[in-house]
């Protein structure tokens, strides 16, 4: 793999998400790509429409063109994107939905030789490339890494650095893991095109047939076997009100629709690992908001509920895709660079036998001028792909594998060092900003100063001019 002619190849660079991680490794490692240190090849379909992009973020970057490697790519050629492979240390793809268009790359990638990273979301697709080349993959030490954004990762590193600074407290490991994303901001999010068709695709596929250790296939915490079919332990879940899900941490919490996909890609990554975080590991994930009254919490529980039960019907994803297709435009990476996002992963020990004060550890995980979904993304799709670089210094585990399995302590402590704080500490709860309702002599004193006050708001005594 050292003599191949570049490093990266970057799939997608003009659809939305690539242009994303292509802006990113033009704004963050201009040196390296000027003195070739790094070689990245862009492989599209379209040359001219990748030229038009690289013209309009020039000004921004000053970038010799020249350096970027440019090949013309048909994902729908298997040749055409071997060719690449072969030439190619590590490949990002972000063309999706990874079901209809992902599996040519992985395979590729395999018999090529290259690591592989995407931004995956589509379970079904992870399984089923999982069945057919991990045991390839790892013969030829091979890293074919699923979900490296935003979806799943944070997850799953913030899993990572919970379960080592857990050990590093308490020698032991953490066996519940909450994890809590703040609502602030949230407007200022989006969700692309493809992330919905994929949804879509995903929900079409999979039916009702989803589960927490989906990714697993069945074998997560097999207690007895019969007539062939492993049957699951019940694990431990967190204690909460079915309707009213209220934490003094942090407010009113809610399920997303994307909780279940983080919770099963954690508890992937700790099957990879051989259980090595116990099979009763509890994984929660949920969206808070601190200033959600009941009243607005209710509201949006029933809406949920409504949405949900309409959805259920098959003409619901027509009408989305039709309105997608023709309507819907996803926020502008101008747009997403005003966003924020901060999100809070606690790990708790309730076992009470060994010592009576309860063992907990938060870290706090935020970011500035980028939203969670995409720009995030990109930078988590890029470090993930600079660390396989590394390949000295990666863990030793290969095949088709998470995140946190496949790179651990590179990404974490080396590219995302500064992503987060870990504190033994509760999180404050904002309260809201209500008036002070004054009573007593402080009220009568109010009173009398607005007699004597003028337009302005400025107090008068009642003896001064006018």
């Amino acid at each position: 793999m050292y003599d191949k002619k570049y490093d990266i190849l970057l799939l997608g660079c003009t659809g939305y998400t690539g242009q994303m991680v292509l802006e990113y490794f033009l704004e963050n490692y201009e040196k390296k790509i000027k003195s070739e240190e790094i070689k990245l090849l862009c492989g599209v379909r379209n040359i001219k429409k990748l030229d038009t992009f690289l013209y309009t973020i020039k000004e921004k970057n000053d970038v010799i063109l020249k350096k970027i490697n440019k090949k013309e790519i048909d994902i729908n050629i298997y040749e055409s994107i071997l060719n690449c492979c072969k030439i190619s240390k590590v490949v990002i793809s972000t063309i999706g939905p990874y079901i209809l268009y992902g599996y040519n790359i992985v395979k590729a990638c395999v018999e090529g030789g290259c690591h592989y990273v995407d931004v995956c979301g589509e379970h079904n697709f992870i399984l089923n490339i999982y069945k057919e080349f991990n045991n390839i993959a790892i013969e030829k030490k091979l890293k074919i890494i699923h979900s490296a954004s935003f979806i799943s990762a944070i997850s799953d590193i913030g899993n990572f650095i919970m379960q080592e600074e857990f050990f590093r407290q308490y020698k032991k490991t953490c066996p519940v893991i909450k994890i809590r994303l703040c609502n602030e901001g949230n407007n200022l999010r989006t969700i692309g095109k493809t992330t919905i068709k994929s949804a879509l695709l995903f929900k079409k596929y999979i039916k009702n047939n989803y589960h927490k250790y989906y990714l697993c296939d069945n074998k997560y915490d097999v207690q007895y076997k019969v007539s062939g079919n492993n049957y699951l332990k019940k694990p431990k879940e967190i204690h909460t009100n079915s309707f009213l899900d209220y934490e003094k941490e942090f407010g009113y919490c809610f399920d997303t629709s994307y909780s279940n996909i983080e919770e099963a890609y954690v508890l992937w990554s700790n099957y990879l690992l051989n259980y090595k975080y116990g099979k009763d590991l509890v994984i929660n994930y949920k969206q808070y908001d601190t200033h959600l009254s009941t009243s607005m919490y209710i509201f949006k529980k029933v809406c949920g509920k409504i949405f949900n039960f309409f959805q259920s019907f098959f003409f619901m994803d027509y009408l989305i895709n039709k309105y997608i297709d023709l309507f819907y435009k996803p926020k502008t990476m101008n747009e997403l660079k005003k966003a924020y996002w901060k999100c809070i992963i606690v790990g708790e020990d309730n076992d009470n036998d060994e010592e009576k004060k309860k063992k907990s550890i938060y870290l706090y995980l935020s970011g500035k001028n980028e939203d969670p979904g995409y720009l995030l993304s990109a930078k988590i799709i890029s470090e993930s792909a600079i660390s396989l670089l590394k390949e000295n210094d990666l863990p030793k585990t290969f095949g088709v594998i998470s995140v946190s399995v496949g790179l651990g302590n590179v990404l974490v402590h080396g590219s995302l060092a500064r992503a987060g704080k870990v504190k033994n500490q509760t999180p404050k709860v904002p309260k809201l900003d209500k008036k002070k309702r004054l009573t007593g002599r402080a009220k009568k004193r109010q009173l009398y100063n607005r007699r004597f006050s003028d337009n302005g708001g400025r107090k008068k005594g009642p003896n001064s001019k006018a």
